[in-house]
């Protein structure tokens, strides 16, 4: 990571963006670093409420990672609503040099990596077509950081998937990638050299097979194959032999198998599967027998949500969240890191997000709900904790609401998991609400700092997130109870969450709206033609219309990955079930409520044409709604004017419609 970085590191600001070096700042060895807003422990009556100019501001850099040497880290960030990579060096004079390279538009950058201390990996996503229907295609590319040079690592002719990773040289020679050769084909490994981007097939393609693993050593160990409910796995113990088909499984098998880790040199490595309890927990796994083994980590009611492994291939630590993000570090030695990054920086959740190769220099995110994310460089020979970056300056000195885990019962009774906002200052007593389901469907919320929230808080508005049936993170059966239930039981939680808290006197039962994005605005457009009793008022940006429309465009953003390897549709249910029942494009008519729509004209996640075609229908069906379109946007907001706009509509649509 960083050299030695003595007792101050470099703050980065927005002039780093003119590769202006910038002063240093830092604490002193041993004291708690600064921390920009610390609101939980400050009074009220000396932080001013953050607008909506200060909530959409962009943070100048986000998902920093470190380079293996410790020498540089790079991050993503969004300069004049263009994305930007971000590289920065620390010198050892304190002093950042940092280097600014613009990314390619109309694409999506889904992730980055490095390979190696001097070169990255980075994947885009774009919007395209085949055979007159949308389709997502995906592409890697190498951004090698002395020659300042992107190269894309394709094929001559390649289909939609083209950026699975399966394994990195740790030294940045070479990568592993599965990708399709054609748009009919399933993917085959190829190895690139990175150095001149040549590549060369190392694992021929298999009817069915789309997850291709390989051990720490770079060996190409395995696949899994998924074809009408059943999954099955080609192994192989060592390179150069042939791969056999080896285990079978059913979707539905009590041991559902996740994710798989090969060792180098030996047939026991690792597993994900479900436990007895039904949550997902890690085992020792007999690759050679094709069984679990002994569990070596698991959580009594919550999933393991990720397992970092070492360069050994062996597990160093397990992250969850339970109603907050962990981590729980196999290593003794991390452990007692931990503990002390945690009592360092309390009430907020630590966690190390890259290292060095030889661990001494550590990155760290540091964050809590009332307070937006920060990154903290840990020089672990020196026992030296420093603020690197700050990057939400705008909201330094803002009075910002604590969040809380709550939970409640649904109506057939099943438990349902949330998040609750509160506005600071007021009685917790018939406040107004806006309900706000997450995205998805299959993934969850979480405790954390949330903009639109905050917005939403400083207004005088409660705010609920409710982990609606299907969310991931409470087990496969609250996974499974979501499967078919789109339009259907998952809304029925989101409403059921409105009516509980009225009943429990906090929120006013007459003053309740839903908002959402994503799935979460497919939630808030179906209200508006479903819920008028129980909404005043609904705002969906990117949602979802037409549900067979969306099945179509992009089936694994229907499904589970975490819990099943399938690409089959886990929305629809029965398969005789009409999705137009649940879509909200074919019942304008029964809009019953003032409706906001908004929508990124570049959306490659959810094609504008899901707001377009409910716009135009609802307005040849006579209903008055507000809808606007964001040019050059996509699912969400990269250019910090159209993102104040955006708050701003909905704080003028609020207060006209649910006033605070």
């Amino acid at each position: 990571m960083i050299q030695r970085l003595g007792r101050r590191v470099a703050a980065l600001t927005m002039a780093a963006f003119a590769g202006v070096a910038v002063s240093a700042y830092g604490a002193p060895q041993g004291q708690t670093p600064p921390i920009a807003t610390a609101t939980a422990q400050a009074s009220g009556a000396t932080l001013a409420k953050p607008g909506a100019a200060d909530l959409a501001a962009k943070p100048f850099m986000e998902q920093p990672k470190l380079a293996p040497d410790g020498k540089h880290y790079a991050a993503r960030s969004v300069a004049g609503g263009k994305p930007l990579l971000v590289v920065v060096t620390v010198t050892r004079d304190g002093k950042p040099e940092v280097q600014t390279f613009a990314l390619p538009m109309k694409q999506t950058l889904r992730f980055f990596r490095w390979a190696g201390p001097g070169r990255l990996l980075l994947s885009f996503g774009q919007s395209s077509t085949f055979n007159g229907e949308p389709v997502y295609l995906t592409r890697l590319a190498m951004f090698d950081l002395a020659t300042r040079k992107f190269s894309w690592l394709a094929l001559g002719e390649m289909g939609f998937s083209g950026d699975d990773i399966v394994y990195v040289d740790p030294a940045g020679a070479y990568v592993l990638v599965a990708m399709q050769t054609t748009p009919y084909d399933y993917p085959s490994v190829h190895r690139f050299d990175l150095a001149t981007a040549k590549h060369k097939r190392v694992a021929e393609a298999r009817d069915h097979v789309w997850d291709w693993f390989a051990d720490e050593q770079g060996v190409v160990r395995g696949a899994i194959g998924v074809e009408d409910g059943r999954w099955w796995m080609v192994y192989r113990e060592k390179d150069g032999e042939t791969f056999k088909r080896w285990i079978n499984g059913t979707f539905s098998d009590d041991d559902n198998i996740t994710d798989f880790h090969a060792v180098g040199g030996s047939d026991i490595g690792y597993a994900t599967a479900t436990n007895k309890n039904g949550r997902l927990a890690l085992f020792r796994y007999d690759f050679k027998k094709a069984t679990l083994g002994e569990v070596v980590w698991e959580h009594p009611t919550v999933d393991l949500d990720d397992v970092i492994f070492g360069a050994d291939g062996a597990p160093r630590a397990i992250e969850y969240v339970d109603d907050r993000p962990r981590i729980h570090w196999l290593d003794p030695e991390m452990r007692r890191i931990q503990a002390g990054l945690d009592k360092a920086v309390p009430n907020a959740t630590n966690r190390v997000i890259s290292r060095s190769v030889d661990g001494a220099q550590m990155l760290i995110v540091s964050s809590s709900a009332d307070r937006p994310p920060e990154y903290l460089l840990y020089d672990r020979p020196n026992r030296a904790l420093d603020i690197a970056a700050a990057p939400y300056g705008k909201m330094g000195g803002k009075l910002l609401a604590p969040m809380r885990a709550v939970s409640y019962r649904a109506r057939d009774g099943m438990e349902v998991p949330a998040y609750l906002t509160l506005p600071v200052g007021k009685p917790e007593k018939g406040l107004p609400l806006i309900v706000m389901p997450h995205g998805g469907p299959f993934v969850r919320d979480s405790w954390g700092y949330d903009p639109w929230v905050q917005f939403l808080a400083a207004k005088g508005y409660a705010v609920l997130q409710p982990n609606y049936r299907g969310s991931t993170g409470y087990g496969v059966d609250y996974v499974k109870a979501g499967y078919g239930q789109w339009g259907r039981a998952m809304q029925d939680d989101i409403d059921d969450g409105a009516k509980w808290l009225a009943a429990q006197g906090v929120a006013d039962p007459k003053r309740v709206c839903i908002m959402g994005a994503s799935f979460g605005g497919y939630a808030a457009l179906w209200a508006s033609v479903k819920s008028p009793e129980l909404y005043r008022c609904a705002i969906s940006f990117a949602g979802i219309s037409d549900v067979g429309a969306m099945l179509r465009y992009d089936r694994k953003s229907f499904s589970a990955s975490k819990y099943f390897r399938n690409w089959r549709s886990r929305v629809q249910g029965d398969t005789g079930f009409d999705l137009k029942t649940v879509s909200p494009l074919f019942v304008p008519a029964k809009l019953a409520m003032p409706l906001l729509i908004a929508h990124g004209s570049d959306d490659d996640n959810v094609p504008m044409s899901q707001s377009a075609k409910f716009h135009q229908a609802l307005t040849l069906a006579g209903k008055p709604h507000e809808y606007v379109i964001y040019k050059d946007e996509g699912h969400g907001f990269a250019s910090d004017v159209n993102e104040t706009d955006f708050l701003n509509r909905v704080s003028a649509f609020l207060d006209q419609h649910n006033p605070s």
